[in-house]
């Protein structure tokens, strides 16, 4: 649509990193601020500015009006990060039932990825009827989910929260991160990975054209690494007793399922990235829960939007990487590289694991 509507290349680069920056600089103020106010409302705001967003792309289909609706999409994006997450957690905990996180997370990840698919294939033929009436689309869908944030339940703060404003309530996260055992290294080591994981993320179509597969073979390959997510992810919580080991171990092993597609670089190869997705998935749910079962729930959407921060400014770096990477090489260089950063992520965490075991 962009393209379409006279933006050059180097608008849309623009817009896309203006998105991803909004994004960025915003992840740990609103942390902070879903610790002091209602994370519902929160959501709330979030979906509705989205919404905006589209409809300054309706009434302004320009360079100005993309840029603008993209930040606006950047600003939800902060604002649901570690809001969603904590929200649940605080929730499920007043309720007695925290162990169950993993589950419910899987089954919301589990939707996000059924709707991604069924959007997808909507738009595949409703883009006939023009890119406005799929923006309209978009903004009902934005509108129905911005009402059902206000049904959702909000359980009240486990302990009243003291910081006297927003610099104390983040440094007082920052302290939790130190203070709290074994936060800090999880929190690197998912930042890590999943920004080797997410820079992957619009690669897959490209890595489908490089490995011979036809247009329609294309779109069926990218419709079955939605499908794999949905179920992985709504099973992710069966794994949640597995050792921390165990998960360190899978983490190499989706490494060297990307080595191997790579290496193989042939049509069938699309079936170890279906493997890898799934286990990618599989992980995220598992080390999320991990990850909250330690925090405090005072600091947690502080902590959580940390973490975010961290993910989203190396996931910018790494996708910047792997296009340089398949720049000066080739793009099977650039997943050779990336598979095998993400198995040497995976095997020293491993290790580390088992020489504090012992």
């Amino acid at each position: 649509m962009f393209a379409e509507r006279g933006l050059s290349p180097a608008q849309i680069g623009i817009a896309l990193a203006a998105w991803s920056a909004t994004g960025l600089v915003l992840e740990i103020p609103a942390g902070v601020l879903a610790d002091r106010t209602s994370r519902r409302w929160l959501l709330f705001a979030g979906q509705a500015l989205r919404s905006l967003g589209f409809v300054v792309w309706l009434l302004a289909p320009g360079f100005w009006g993309y840029l603008v609706g993209l930040m606006m999409w950047g600003l939800k994006s902060a604002l649901l990060s570690g809001t969603f997450e904590s929200l649940v957690y605080d929730e499920l905990t007043a309720e007695g039932r925290s162990v169950d996180y993993a589950r419910t997370m899987g089954r919301a990840y589990a939707a996000r990825w059924a709707g991604f698919l069924a959007a997808s294939l909507i738009a595949a033929g409703a883009v006939r009827l023009g890119y406005d009436a799929l923006i309209v689309a978009s903004i009902a869908a934005g509108v129905l989910s911005a009402a059902s944030a206000l049904a959702l339940p909000e359980a009240p703060r486990v302990r009243p929260i003291d910081a006297p404003h927003y610099l104390g309530q983040l440094v007082r996260g920052l302290a939790d991160v130190r203070r709290l055992p074994g936060v800090l290294p999880l929190m690197l080591f998912i930042a890590a990975m999943m920004a080797i994981v997410t820079a992957c993320e619009d690669y897959w179509q490209i890595f489908g054209q490089q490995v011979g597969l036809p247009p329609g073979g294309i779109g069926l390959f990218v419709a079955v690494l939605g499908g794999v997510s949905a179920v992985a992810s709504g099973l992710a919580h069966r794994g949640r007793d597995l050792a921390m080991g165990a998960l360190f171990a899978l983490v190499a092993v989706a490494g060297l399922l990307v080595i191997a597609a790579a290496a193989a670089y042939r049509p069938w190869a699309a079936l170890l990235v279906v493997g890898y997705i799934a286990a990618a998935r599989t992980l995220e749910v598992n080390f999320d829960a991990r990850f909250q079962h330690r925090l405090a729930p005072e600091t947690r959407a502080t902590v959580a939007s940390l973490k975010g921060f961290l993910t989203q400014g190396g996931n910018t770096v790494l996708i910047l990487a792997f296009g340089l990477v398949a720049e000066a090489g080739a793009y099977r260089t650039a997943f050779l590289a990336f598979g095998a950063a993400l198995a040497l992520l995976g095997a020293v965490a491993l290790a580390r694991s088992a020489r504090a075991s012992i």
